[in-house]
């Protein structure tokens, strides 16, 4: 079973202007706009869900297409997936995760910098 979540966002309209995708969330405050160039690997940390918009952290990948690699530190599961935008992300705490931009990406994850800072983690090498 995949730990990880991946959802391409809704579709609720398409015309020559472009298309309009929507999604919907509970959480409020402060988030991050976040631009990753080609080949920027982001990531190589989990959180261990002390803060609770970490757990899961949410982001939603506006533009691009990006690597999602991901372990469950608990079951040594892991996986590597591609990820197309517009969709979104949901990693549960105790997952260690890592992103490489396969193009130029932008995302937007739902928590601060606080909320980052407070609950992030590296494996030890």
């Amino acid at each position: 079973m995949m730990k990880v979540n991946i959802t391409p966002l809704d579709l609720k309209a398409v015309d020559e202007r472009g298309a309009l995708h929507h999604f919907s969330t509970d959480r409020t405050g402060e988030f991050l706009l976040v631009y990753r160039n080609a080949g920027a690997v982001s990531g190589q940390h989990y959180h261990k869900g002390t803060s609770a918009y970490k757990n899961p952290e949410d982001l939603i990948l506006v533009q691009g297409e990006m690597i999602l690699k991901w372990k469950d530190l608990e079951s040594d599961e892991k996986d590597e997936v591609l990820v197309k935008a517009p969709s979104r992300v949901l990693i549960p705490a105790g997952i260690w995760h890592q992103t490489t931009a396969q193009t130029d990406i932008v995302f937007i994850e739902l928590n601060s910098l606080k909320d980052g800072s407070e609950d992030t983690y590296r494996l030890d090498k």
